[in-house]
């Protein structure tokens, strides 16, 4: 097996530092909203919505970095805008000022854009990396994307380790109404030290030349020709992504307008949001599955060739499908996990009354992550790959990953039961809304849902990285990234309508609701994406 290039050693030290920013941020987020004065609710809709444009802002960034900058100066310019956002998110949390305005903007403006430039370009340019030619480096390649996704963790685990519980806790001398302050600020300059890190090797990097129009564009711009031609299968590809992005944008504006808006308002905001995405996605995925009726002619300014945009198209159901079933799961341990976690009995052992935040036990996702995969890649998925062939190629691992991650929730589920049926303890949680009080099972078995799902995404996000990356041509990898993370705030989006629909049973005091009805839904609707998935794949690949 060829050695990693020492270049992906600095590319992975961008996404790790990445990922502990973030992570921080989002695992924070919720607790400092609620100790402004926002509801449990509104915190966990502006989280939602800070996720989502993430995503959404990919487009920008990966037609920036196609056509203006190229993959490696995108990460630096975007990476710089991420670190001014991080910093001032800090000031915005300085005891003296509090202040969720430039909190909120940070956050839903400066850092998401820093994401989205990162996120839509860093997998690609390692990828890069490897001389395709040499088998041995397409054999190191596919594994550079699980070495990836656990850089991912290992920046995830120190952030929900320490940083966390810093910011809701204080500690190592720093006083907790420091907490915020402080935990941003290491977050910020790791991601900026982590920046200049990358740009002072900047000789070592393989780059690839700058296309001389957008994929996206060329896409579009073939779209168009059929639909002027009266193709209606184009009608219907387009008609179905102009409802996609409507739904992210109903998302995010029934997030954004909850103090303006009645909660009837948001809950229409919200449905017709899942009714766009909903029919957005099926017309995407009906349209492209066999996207023959793109014609081979040649269109003045458009550089991408019409086999490159059959193939993306042709993609975009697998993606879709896949990103939807797992993004199910995983959204339920990224926000509603934490919550159930903040109402249990969440002190530190032997340390008084100190307490853990929510969040902390994310780091078991991570541990999930950062153990599994050299088990993973060394032992295990050479076993099972010799002894079943194509059973355990793409498909294969994506199911086992659903199980494992589908065995999480049912598990968080069973323990939010549990907790209800224990008695409520006179100790106030200092990561639940302002006098909620926990109860008394440990929060120490959140851990192992949160192991489970962790063990579920290395077997499902990086299989379709790789699936993305090398089924794509040159020209529209970086498209297929974009694509990938449209999907995931889409995903999120839809997630956001299902918290806002079941508001009425996620109170403050989840001891008054019922917040496994969340669980169920989002099992669900996993299980219906998963079907679909399976469906798109035999198409994919007959």
């Amino acid at each position: 097996m060829a050695a990693m290039p020492t270049a992906c050693i600095f590319i992975l030290a961008v996404e790790l530092c990445e990922r502990l920013a973030f992570y921080t941020f989002t695992g924070t987020q919720e607790f400092f909203l609620e100790k402004t004065g926002y509801s449990l609710a509104q915190a966990n809709a502006l989280t939602t919505a800070m996720n989502t444009l993430c995503m959404a802002f990919a487009v920008f960034a990966g037609w920036v970095a196609d056509v203006q900058l190229g993959r490696f100066m995108t990460i630096i310019i975007f990476g710089v805008t991420y670190s001014i956002g991080g910093l001032l998110a800090t000031t915005a949390a300085a005891p003296s000022f509090m202040n969720s305005g430039l909190y909120l903007f940070a956050l839903l403006v400066l850092v998401p854009m820093g994401t989205a430039g990162i996120k839509s370009n860093i997998s690609n340019f390692g990828a890069d990396q490897y001389d395709v030619s040499d088998p041995e480096q397409v054999a190191a390649q596919e594994q550079f994307f699980q070495w990836f996704y656990m850089a991912i963790n290992v920046g995830s685990a120190f952030a929900y380790a320490f940083l966390t519980t810093l910011g809701t806790n204080g500690g190592m001398g720093i006083p907790k109404e420091y907490g915020y302050f402080a935990a941003y600020f290491i977050a910020s300059m790791c991601m900026l030290f982590a920046v200049v890190c990358f740009f002072c090797v900047r000789g070592r990097y393989r780059t690839s030349p700058l296309q001389r129009t957008s994929a996206m564009a060329d896409v579009c711009k073939r779209i168009s020709q059929e639909i002027q031609q009266g193709n209606r299968w184009a009608q219907l590809a387009a008609l179905g992504a102009a409802l996609a992005g409507s739904a992210i944008a109903c998302s995010v504006a029934s997030a954004l307008l909850q103090n303006e808006l009645s909660h009837g308002h948001v809950l229409i905001f919200s449905m017709v949001a899942f009714a766009l995405a909903s029919v957005g996605a099926l017309m995407i995925i009906i349209s492209c599955e066999c996207p023959d009726w793109v014609s081979d002619i040649d269109l003045p300014g458009v550089s991408l060739s019409a086999a490159d945009t059959r193939g993306f198209l042709k993609l975009l159901p697998v993606i879709i499908t896949a990103q939807m079933a797992f993004g199910a799961i995983y959204n339920c341990m990224q926000y509603s996990f934490q919550q159930q976690a903040c109402q249990m009995d969440v002190r530190i052992p032997g340390s008084g009354e100190s307490q853990f935040a929510g969040s902390f036990f994310m780091i078991g996702d991570c541990l999930g992550i950062t153990i599994a995969t050299p088990i993973a890649v060394g032992w295990f998925n050479p076993l099972l790959e010799s002894r079943l062939g194509n059973y355990f190629s793409h498909e294969g691992k994506f199911l086992f990953g659903m199980m494992v991650g589908g065995l999480s929730v049912v598990l968080a589920a069973y323990l939010e039961l549990l907790r209800r049926s224990m008695p409520v303890m006179d100790r106030i949680s200092n990561c639940a809304p302002d006098g909620v009080h926990m109860s008394e099972l440990s929060a120490v078995w959140m851990f192992l849902p949160f192991l489970l799902c962790g063990i579920g995404e290395i077997y499902t996000n990086p299989v379709i990285m790789h699936l993305a990356y090398s089924s794509s041509s040159a020209a529209t990898r970086t498209l297929a990234v974009v694509a990938t993370l449209l999907v995931q705030a889409l995903g999120t989006a839809i997630f956001g309508v299902q918290i806002t629909a079941l508001s009425q049973f996620m109170p403050n005091d989840l001891n008054d609701g019922h917040i496994e009805y969340g669980y169920y839904m989002s099992l669900g609707i996993g299980l219906f994406f998963y079907v679909a998935f399976v469906r798109s794949m035999r198409i994919f690949r007959p």
